[in-house]
């Protein structure tokens, strides 16, 4: 067989093109995830497939953007978060880096979150708004449609609550749910009887700027493409070289042989 088609000389080459791509593919996912750039007329309601096409995270894109999702209601998974509000944005602290303890004049209640199971069997957290008497406020029960903004979850960095308030995270949304589930959470903006509408934290969707962190890690992916890419020329390189040596001994042991 000819030395530029081996099988082996083949499997380094598929081998180096598979990993040069999923570096390549890992470096696009990255700077999807640092964009925060949003066109004004992502300000309409869009469809919820639309602002979460992953189940792994939440675009930044898709924070603070009207939508509007079909499910039903898990039974018995219901989410209480204290110690709030009804004013998310009052909640949040003004310098993340310190404690920031705030006396708020308005009630102190819970955000009341309900699980909705999704057609598809995903399941999304739902804050369906604001008591301060959760134990009077009945499960929510079959086939709903709700309306509302998208909110990432409330661990993302450079977001601290004030009063060291518990905050409401994916991971506890997947803790309490029974299927596969979506990153951050839904604030209903339909009305909720016995319940009072929450505003959440981002009221409106972001319109610039970029997740540097994530900018970072695509540059990593970029130069581990490239260093990918020049391992798999150096072996194939190296796989010519032997198989150009190992043909001219036996070129060399059928001359003698002669």
């Amino acid at each position: 067989m000819n030395r530029y088609f081996t099988l082996r000389l083949l499997a380094i080459h598929v081998l180096g093109a598979f990993s040069v791509a999923a570096c390549l593919a890992l470096a696009y996912w990255q700077w999807d995830r640092a964009q925060a750039y949003v066109p004004p007329q992502s300000a309409t309601t869009l469809s919820f497939e639309e602002l979460s096409p992953l189940r792994d995270y939440l675009p930044a894109s898709s924070v603070g953007i009207p939508t509007s999702v079909t499910g039903t209601w898990q039974p018995d998974e219901r989410i209480l978060m204290p110690e709030r509000v009804i004013d998310g944005k009052s909640m949040v602290s003004p310098d993340p880096e310190s404690e920031v303890i705030v006396e708020w004049v308005g009630p102190v209640g819970y955000w009341v979150v309900d699980i909705m199971e999704l057609a598809d069997e995903s399941s999304l957290g739902v804050v369906r708004g604001f008591t301060e008497t959760p134990d009077q406020i009945e499960l929510a029960t079959g086939e709903a449609t709700v309306t509302g903004v998208m909110q990432p979850s409330e661990d993302v960095p450079g977001l601290k609550l004030v009063n060291n308030i518990e905050p409401l995270t994916t991971n506890l949304i997947v803790e309490n749910s029974r299927t596969i589930a979506h990153d951050g959470y839904l604030v209903a903006t339909s009305v909720t009887e016995s319940l009072l509408p929450v505003s959440p934290i981002f009221m409106e969707p972001v319109v610039k700027g970029l997740n540097w962190r994530n900018v970072a890690y695509t540059f990593n992916w970029v130069f581990f493409a490239g260093i990918v890419a020049m391992m798999w020329v150096r072996v194939a390189r190296d796989e010519l070289e032997f198989a150009e040596i190992a043909e001219s001994n036996a070129d060399l042991g059928h001359d003698n042989e002669s």
